[in-house]
């Protein structure tokens, strides 16, 4: 038993809606709040003074149910209670509850105000409340959505607030919500009678776990729709009415152990046969996905299995005489499988882009990749469209011919990129060359020295780079980890750094230090004009008769003069 809230302390706020626009009426809420607003505000169940307890009904947008919110949780000290009686309704795609507002539609959710909006302003960080009960007596939408675990159950466990007591009505339809002939609905009307009349054999004051307990027995033994409860923090131990059914309550006493009446009884045994139903359906869940997974994973061996069987055959097969290559375009996504005989597929054939067959081996195709540097076997050649075959792949009638031109490029873009790395490869460095720091202005490849193709890295804007030789129309470029180099062939556009002067006689080379060291500036004060860090590489550009010139991957300079243990690169 706790102490009740005191009411000069505390605050309230009633929301309801019953008429609605594209949902269906709810006429019984507007008593729910006439009769929630009595209870309340009777001195012999509470006591709210009449300004603490707001009524919004009707709620005209989101921002007056979350300002007005907002603001009680500021004033209150002691208990902030919260309700709202209304259409419930949940996202299609993340099963969030939204309290419906008399314009929502049930298609459109952000006509509805978010719970999790409304729990934030019950949770701002100004307020001074000590203690909050949210009360939510609303229908759930959507129930499908939630597979076949209890809307309510799935509401109750995602709208809890911390600190609180949570107490929501589980009904599903508006039958249950709000039953024909009754002034109140079938929830809040148990709970104004527990407020207004008290609960029998119970203690002075009422908390929210013996009104709960109290409006769960009701309900049950109507055979109407169970409430939830969660609680945080003893928020069952919240105390918002006198128990009027207690006529001289006695002083406060421990309670002696004895055997739990038929009401308990009844409750838990409905609470257990709750439980059970909830594992029983949880228990039939994982056993259907766990069927599903297995027919999922035979079906993907079989595959494997037939892929594996097929590649096989187009592998060990001679190439088909006669064959007229042609070009083609698959219609969704498929593998290209090296001639190797791998199941690691080498590339994806996509849809837009056309691929030139060029022979047949058993029940594969040998394809040509669009860029013409790979080939491999595609062994789906269902729903593809071709194109016109020629004698090298001539296309004309019937082929797209914005398609045979991009082609065409790519193809000529590839022999020129070829024909220029390998005149740089075989290249002499050009002399007098003054390496320099360089960003580039957008993604460029970074070709290996043995004139493959294949680039062995990137380079990518906001990024410095060096560039140490000049071969033929090529750049040797060091990566910037300092592990690779290679040729950069488009310099169009480069941002070029500060220049590194070549000093005579001293070959530059990059080192990383131990520990930290001062970098001191070239004048003749010798003041610290930085700090050379570990883990990081630096270039020694020259050697004077004490330490070394450095110059960082950002283009500052210095001397640093103990030399002792750095690691060269």
């Amino acid at each position: 038993m706790g102490l009740l809230s005191d009411p000069d302390r505390s605050e309230a706020v009633l929301i309801g809606v019953h008429d609605y626009t594209a949902l269906e009426n709810l006429p019984a809420v507007a008593q729910n709040l006439e009769g929630l607003h009595a209870a309340l505000t009777d001195p012999e169940v509470w006591g709210l003074p009449d300004t603490a307890c707001t009524v919004i009904s009707q709620p005209r947008s989101v921002g007056d149910v979350l300002d007005t919110v907002r603001d009680k949780a500021r004033r209150a000290e002691d208990t902030l209670l919260v309700y709202y009686a209304g259409h419930g309704l949940t996202d299609p795609h993340t099963d969030e509850l939204y309290l419906a507002l008399p314009d929502s539609d049930r298609e459109r959710e952000y006509t509805s105000l978010r719970y999790e909006y409304l729990r934030r302003a019950i949770l701002d960080q100004q307020a001074t409340v000590q203690s909050t009960v949210v009360i939510l007596d609303c229908c759930y939408s959507g129930r499908a959505l939630l597979g076949r675990m209890s809307a309510s159950t799935h509401i109750a466990d995602q709208a809890v607030v911390e600190g609180t007591c949570l107490l929501t009505a589980s009904s599903e339809t508006r039958p249950a919500l709000s039953p024909p002939g009754e002034r109140y609905t079938a929830f809040t009307g148990e709970l104004i009678t527990a407020l207004t009349e008290g609960v029998p054999d119970r203690p002075d004051p009422l908390d929210m776990d013996t009104l709960y307990r109290h409006v769960h027995r009701r309900l049950a033994g109507k055979s109407r729709p169970l409430p939830q409860q969660r609680n945080r923090n003893l928020g069952g131990l919240i105390a918002i009415a006198h128990n009027r059914a207690v006529a001289h309550p006695d002083p406060p006493q421990m309670p002696a152990p004895d055997a739990p009446d038929a009401s308990d009884l009844l409750f838990r045994q409905s609470d257990a046969e709750e439980r059970l139903a909830r594992t029983e359906r949880r228990a039939e869940q994982l056993r259907l996905e766990s069927e599903r997974l297995h027919q999922q994973a035979q079906r993907r061996a079989r595959e494997t299995v037939e892929t594996a069987q097929r590649l096989a055959s187009a592998v060990m097969a001679t190439a088909e005489s006669g064959f007229e290559p042609f070009w083609f375009a698959v219609p969704v996504p498929r593998p290209l499988y090296g001639e190797d005989g791998s199941l690691d597929p080498v590339a994806e054939l996509v849809p837009g882009v056309w691929y030139l067959a060029v022979e047949r081996r058993g029940g594969g195709m040998v394809v040509l990749y669009e860029d013409g540097t790979k080939r491999g076997f595609i062994l789906d050649m269902t729903g593809i469209e071709r194109g016109v075959a020629e004698e090298a792949a001539d296309l004309s009638s019937g082929q797209s011919p914005s398609e045979v031109a991009a082609a065409k490029r790519r193809t000529e873009r590839t022999v020129r990129e070829a024909e220029r790395l390998a005149s740089a490869v075989t290249a002499t460095a050009e002399p007098g060359f003054e390496p320099f720091w360089f960003a580039v202005p957008a993604p460029r490849p970074l070709y290996g020295e043995d004139g493959s193709l294949d680039p062995v890295a990137e380079l990518v804007p906001g990024v410095w780079y060096l560039a140490v030789e000049r071969r033929g129309g090529g750049m040797v470029v060091l990566y910037e980890d300092r592990t690779k180099r290679g040729f950069i062939l488009d310099t169009t556009g480069i941002q070029r750094g500060n220049e590194i002067p070549a000093a005579p006689g001293f070959a530059p080379f990059w080192f990383a230090v131990p520990v930290r060291r001062p970098l001191m500036s070239e004048t003749e004060e010798y003041e610290e004009a930085g700090e050379l860090l570990p883990g990081t590489w630096y270039l020694a550009i020259d050697k004077p008769e004490q330490g070394l010139i450095v110059q960082s991957q950002d283009g500052h300079r210095g001397i640093l003069f103990d030399t002792s243990g750095i690691q060269p690169g």
